[in-house]
């Protein structure tokens, strides 16, 4: 067998230094050069056509780099991801939502992400992505948005300040006013919530911020920069076989004597958790804490109402 010659593995390594520069996608004229510059770092006459040579070769393989400006872009990956429709759909949703965050660093970070996504799709799906397909994956309410765009800002700052906050709104024709630490921003069908946690209660909930009327900082920090809403229940037979813990939930694995297997549960959404566990009937219990219990109580009798 003849034995691969030096040069040729330095070429190879020139090569695959070359692909890692662009690996996010972009790498500039000067670093791309002085690969192939070699150690007497000369005139780049020489350099560049070695250079061609290797990005012809490279675009025989199906790798295509193209250079605008001293940048060179990388148009599509070494390897690549072939996603079904249900994928791309919701890759393009991602892609209008990056217009929802106010953010400049988180939307800096998002659009990077999407960017390493898209680099990698194969041709297939890139064509499915920028075709006219899926209008309704636009379908953000942009106008929204604007709307609450100062107030979600002032929010999220408040969220990283860890500040502590007097909160009025008003929910189903009643006002409330508490005293909570915000925790974050979220999104569910298209509208924006704080979610906080209330120290009285113990409870994590979230506000619709369309609900909110009037918002007041309090002049002190919070002094525990992570609480706890903890609730613990219990779950028996095929569904405690077959159960997915949230990424929220923890368990040891363990059941009792009488088949139940518990999960504790931090920080979800009160009246999101009291809606889950009420589908899972008589084969779920509350165990702690109290509030919860009562507020589980009171749900399942408003149910029962509806019987009588």
């Amino acid at each position: 067998m003849k034995k691969i010659s030096d040069k040729y593995n330095e070429a190879c390594i020139k090569v695959f230094d070359m692909l890692k520069l662009l690996s996010n996608g972009t790498a500039k004229y000067r670093d791309i050069i002085e690969l192939f510059n070699g150690s007497e770092k000369s005139d780049n006459a020489g350099a560049n056509v070695i250079l061609n040579k290797y990005l012809n070769t490279l675009k025989i393989f199906g790798i295509n780099i193209y250079k605008s400006k001293n940048i060179y872009y990388l148009q599509n990956s070494i390897f690549s991801i072939n996603l079904d429709n249900n994928d791309i759909k919701m890759l393009k949703k991602l892609k209008n939502a990056s217009g929802i965050l106010h953010n400049l660093k988180q939307k800096e970070n998002f659009e990077r992400f999407i960017k390493d996504i898209e680099l990698r799709l194969t041709r297939a799906a890139k064509e499915t992505l920028y075709s006219g397909s899926f209008e309704d994956a636009d379908s953000i309410n942009y106008e929204y948005v604007e709307k609450y765009k100062t107030l979600i800002t002032r929010l999220e700052n408040c969220c990283l300040e860890n500040q502590k906050l007097e909160l009025d709104f008003t929910l189903d024709y009643k006002n409330y006013k508490v005293l909570c630490e915000p925790k974050e921003i979220i999104y569910k069908n298209q509208k924006a919530y704080l979610s906080v946690f209330n120290h009285l209660s113990r409870q994590v909930f979230d506000v619709p911020i369309d609900a909110i009327t009037e918002v007041k900082q309090l002049p002190v920090l919070s002094k525990i920069k992570e609480t706890s809403a903890t609730v613990v229940y219990k779950i028996k037979d095929d569904l405690a076989k077959s159960y997915q813990l949230k990424e929220w939930e923890t368990c040891d694995g363990r059941f009792d004597e009488q088949g139940w297997l518990t999960i504790v549960n931090h920080n979800e959404d009160f009246d999101e958790l009291i809606k889950r566990l009420m589908r899972y009937g008589s084969n779920c219990i509350v165990v702690s804490p109290k509030t919860f219990r009562e507020s589980m109580i009171e749900a399942i009798d408003d149910t029962l109402k509806n019987y009588k």
